[in-house]
């Protein structure tokens, strides 16, 4: 299922009511971390953000956020430096996951973050976030897509990689995450 405004606020309101929370707070970066996923996003929808983390978080993933784990950051100053910083981030998780906001749409870094990763790992995806209906750039067309399956048999919900080129066919993150593209290979 595609996830919407309302589900992510609803997790995140769960996730600063949970222990996990404090955790999530008090994140830094090492560079030692491996992230499963690099979390390009519209800092206009960090509310979101928390939610998502949580959610991530609760199946098993180790995600990148730069303004949790590089709190240092100044986003008011963007720098070489700072991407850099971002390219090397980017470099250290498996892969890319851009979350798909109208927010998003008027943001300089994020494209140049879905390429980057494009480029680097042949792993990036979007994850449409529904707030009514989803209208994304043309370009996104290219890329798979996130959904969030709750578990029924499952020990706990996860998150699966489906193709947008018609086949229909969904493998779950973890899976997607372990795949040599051609390449990389």
């Amino acid at each position: 299922m595609m996830l919407t405004t309302g589900e992510l606020k609803q997790a995140a309101e769960y996730a600063k009511r949970s222990l996990k929370y404090e955790t999530f707070a008090s994140k830094r970066f090492s560079t030692y971390t491996t992230y499963d996923l690099f979390i390009s996003h519209s800092f206009k929808d960090k509310d979101l953000v928390v939610g998502l983390y949580y959610m991530f978080d609760c199946a098993g993933y180790n995600v990148y956020i730069d303004w949790i784990d590089d709190a240092s950051l100044n986003r008011e100053n963007v720098t070489d430096q700072t991407a850099a910083i971002i390219r090397q981030r980017i470099k250290q998780s498996k892969g890319l996951s851009y979350i798909a906001t109208a927010n998003i749409t008027s943001s300089k870094w994020c494209p140049w973050e879905l390429g980057i990763s494009d480029g680097m790992h042949g792993r990036a995806c979007i994850l449409p976030v529904l707030y009514g209906t989803f209208k994304g750039q043309e370009y996104l067309g290219l890329y798979p897509y996130l959904e969030y399956k709750k578990s029924e048999n499952l020990t706990r919900d996860d998150f699966y990689v489906c193709d947008q080129k018609g086949s229909g066919k969904c493998i779950s993150l973890r899976e997607w995450l372990l795949v040599v593209h051609k390449s990389n290979g």
